[in-house]
C-alpha cells in the first residue's frame, strides 16, 4: 500500500526585511532589502507605520537593496507620505536603476526627492541643500525598464553587452549615434543559448551590471548638471563599464569608438567630457 502524499500548507516566507537607523531628531533611516511586491508590501507598509508611532516624522527610504518594486509597492509609498501629513516628510535614496525606471515612467518622481545616496537624502532634511538624484529622461527611462527584463537572461558579459547596443540602438540620440556608425537593433543579436560561454554568471550578477551602468550614467549627468539622464549618458556609461569589450563588438561591426564619439559630439544631447 502506498504512502500517502502530504502537502505542506505553509507558505515561504515573503523575500523581505526591513532594518532602520535612528538618526536623531525624528529622523531615521529605514533599509527594505529584497522584492517589494503583493507579497510582501504589507510588511514595508506596517514596519514604517510602526516607525511612525515611535515618533519619527522624518524618513530616509534607502532602495539600494531593493530588487523590484511592483504597483503595490508603490501604494504604499503614496499612502505612507500622505499619512505623514504636512508635518512629515520621506525621501528616497540610492534607487537602483530598475527602480528609478519605474518611478519615472510611473510620473512618481515627481512626488518623492530621489537622492543618489542616504548621506544626501539625510542633509536634505536637516536643512543642509543637496542635489538631487538626476531623474531619468523619458526616452533613458524605457531604456532602462528593458534592460532590466533583458540583463539577467544574458549568456555572457558579451551578450550582456549586445543587449545593451540592441536597446540603447533603438531609442534616443545614443540610437542615432549607434545607427550613424552602422550599429542597429537588428544588426546586434543576443548570444545563442548554450554557446560554449564560460562567464555566463548568474542574474543577480547580470542584474547587478545595471545597477553599475544606471549608476555610472547618474554620475555622468551629474556631472554636468544636468537634471535628467539621457540616453547619451547610458551610453557612456556602457562604454565606460564594458571598456575593451565594447570597443571589440564595434571593431567586429567594421566601425570604431573614434566615429562614434564624433557621432555623440554633435548630439543635442549633451554629455560630460566624452571618452
Amino acid at each position: 500500500m502506498s504512502s500517502p502524499v502530504v502537502l505542506s500548507t505553509s507558505s515561504p516566507r515573503p523575500s523581505l526585511d526591513v532594518s532602520h537607523r535612528d538618526c536623531g531628531d525624528a529622523v531615521c533611516v529605514a533599509a527594505p532589502v529584497g522584492e517589494i511586491d503583493v507579497a510582501t508590501a504589507p510588511l514595508l507598509k506596517s514596519h514604517l507605520v510602526a516607525l511612525l508611532d515611535r515618533g519619527f516624522r522624518r524618513f530616509v527610504l534607502d532602495l539600494s537593496g531593493v530588487r523590484y518594486l511592483d504597483s503595490t509597492g508603490l501604494g504604499v509609498l503614496i499612502g505612507f507620505a500622505r499619512r505623514l501629513g504636512g508635518d512629515g516628510q520621506i525621501t528616497l535614496a540610492h534607487a537602483p536603476g530598475p527602480v528609478l525606471a519605474i518611478l519615472e515612467l510611473t510620473g512618481l518622481d515627481a512626488s518623492f526627492e530621489v537622492f543618489a545616496t542616504s548621506e544626501d537624502a539625510l542633509a536634505h532634511l536637516r536643512g543642509e541643500r543637496q542635489p538631487a538624484q538626476p531623474r531619468l529622461s523619458s526616452d533613458a527611462a524605457i531604456v532602462v525598464g528593458l534592460a532590466a527584463t533583458a540583463l539577467p537572461f544574458a549568456e555572457s558579459t558579451v551578450d550582456e553587452l549586445r543587449r545593451w547596443l540592441r536597446i540603447l540602438s533603438a531609442h534616443g540620440e545614443a540610437g542615432r549615434a549607434l545607427q550613424g556608425v552602422g550599429v542597429t537593433d537588428a544588426d546586434v543579436a543576443y548570444q545563442a543559448p548554450g554557446a560554449g560561454v564560460s562567464d555566463a554568471g548568474s542574474p543577480s550578477a547580470h542584474a547587478e551590471s545595471l545597477m553599475r551602468v544606471s549608476a555610472a550614467a547618474a554620475v555622468i549627468a551629474s556631472d554636468r548638471q544636468a537634471a535628467s539622464v539621457s540616453t547619451v549618458d547610458l551610453l557612456l556609461a556602457v562604454i565606460t563599464v564594458y571598456g575593451d569589450a565594447f570597443d571589440r563588438e564595434l571593431r567586429a561591426r567594421g566601425t570604431g569608438s573614434a566615429a562614434l564619439i564624433e557621432c555623440l559630439a554633435s548630439s543635442p544631447e549633451p554629455a560630460a567630457a566624452l571618452p
